[in-house]
């Protein structure tokens, strides 16, 4: 099991009803998204109003740390992306959250980024995370704490045994946001990204 060491986590007000109203055995995520609520971020559903954002913050610097993420990244992207992350949670497969930063001076209400519990499967008791966070944010704890927030979520709510994550082995940033939570490496694997053209290598 991946572990991740005890924090304070504070959950918004109307997980607790998401969790005895539509936590079911068949479908533990059924119905309402959740909220959770951190000390620093706010984890929410997508929403198509976040495509603009979705679309500025996707610098070359984040795409080409991402697995075939397309750069530029249009708004039509954006859109794709958050009407599938929609029809994901639906089908059970993936919990896609938008992250909101408490301290943003712009707004605290935009989103700076997206953290996903994708590749969900309840039998197994097993899921993938991945994250980014846009470059004018980088450095403020936000990936650590969203990091944080969805493994627990996962462990705690959702009942999983097991969360990987894949990174680019360069991307040392990443790893170190991983190694916090308490990830260990497992593999390293070498594998052809579509979108630079290359093979590329990969920690698990």
């Amino acid at each position: 099991m991946w572990r991740i060491d005890q924090k304070r986590i504070y959950f918004d007000k109307d997980l607790p009803n998401y969790i005895v109203n539509n936590m079911t055995k068949e479908r533990p995520l059924r119905k309402y998204f959740p909220k959770i609520n951190g000390l620093l971020v706010k984890l929410r559903e997508l929403s198509i109003s976040d495509a603009m954002n979705n679309s500025q913050l996707m610098t070359y610097n984040i795409s080409k740390s991402l697995w075939q993420v397309p750069y530029p990244y249009t708004i039509e992207d954006a859109v794709n992306f958050i009407s599938s992350s929609h029809r994901d949670f639906e089908s059970q497969k993936a919990a896609n959250f938008a992250i909101q930063y408490k301290n943003n001076p712009e707004d605290v209400n935009r989103l700076v980024g997206t953290i996903s519990l994708k590749n969900v499967n309840f039998d197994k008791k097993k899921a993938t995370v991945g994250y980014w966070i846009g470059e004018l944010y980088w450095g403020n704890g936000i990936a650590t704490e969203s990091v944080a927030l969805v493994i627990t979520f996962a462990f705690s709510i959702l009942r999983l045994k097991e969360i990987c994550a894949y990174v680019f082995s360069e991307n040392k940033a990443s790893i170190r946001v991983l190694e916090k939570n308490g990830m260990i490496k497992k593999q390293e694997l070498n594998e052809f990204n579509k979108m630079s053209g290359r093979y590329q290598r990969t920690t698990k």
